[in-house]
C-alpha cells in the first residue's frame, strides 16, 4: 500500500533560474544533497544519476520538464539495500511566485509518491526537508547547511 505523496513546500528568496540551476547542476548539489552529484540532460526521457564517492545513490527518467517551473523524475534509491528494495517512485518539483506577490522570493514544492508504507520509505520521505532546507540555506546564505560528507 502506497502511503499518501510527502510534499514539501518552502519559500526561497531566489529567482526560479538560480533554483532551477541548483536542482540540476552536479558541481551544486553535493553542498545540499548529502554530497550526491547529480548529472543529466534534464530533458524529457533522459536518465539522470546521483553519484557519491563513485557509487550511484539514485537514478531514474527524467519525465516531464518545463524549465525553470517543474520537472518530473523517476527515483530509484540504491545508497543502502533497504532502499534499493523499494518499487520505483516518482518525484516532481513546482517552481511559482508566492500567491502574495514578493519580489525576488520562489515557491519550491517538491512531491514525492509511490513510496509504501513502512519506515525505510519514511526515512526517505524525512530525507526531503534537510536536502530541501539545505537548498535554501545554500541559495540565501552561499553556505551549506550541513559540511557535506567528504568524496
Amino acid at each position: 500500500m502506497d502511503t499518501n505523496p510527502v510534499t514539501v513546500s518552502l519559500a526561497i528568496k531566489a529567482e526560479p533560474e538560480v533554483i532551477w540551476h541548483a536542482l540540476t547542476d552536479g558541481a551544486v548539489s553535493p553542498a545540499y544533497y548529502y554530497g550526491f552529484s547529480v548529472e543529466s540532460s534534464f530533458d524529457p526521457g533522459a536518465t539522470y544519476t546521483y553519484t557519491a564517492g563513485g557509487a550511484k545513490m539514485i537514478n531514474g527518467t527524467v519525465t516531464e520538464v518545463v524549465p525553470h517551473e517543474s520537472m518530473t523524475m523517476t527515483f530509484n534509491g540504491a545508497w543502502e539495500p533497504g532502499v534499493a528494495a523499494l518499487p520505483e517512485s516518482v518525484v516532481r518539483y513546482d517552481l511559482a511566485a508566492p500567491l502574495m506577490p514578493t519580489p525576488g522570493v520562489t515557491v519550491l514544492t517538491m512531491t514525492h509518491a509511490g513510496m509504501p508504507e513502512g519506515d525505510t520509505a519514511a526515512g526517505v520521505a524525512s530525507g526531503w526537508v534537510l536536502i530541501l532546507s539545505g537548498l535554501k540555506t545554500l541559495l540565501e546564505t552561499g553556505a551549506p547547511l550541513v559540511t557535506p560528507p567528504a568524496a
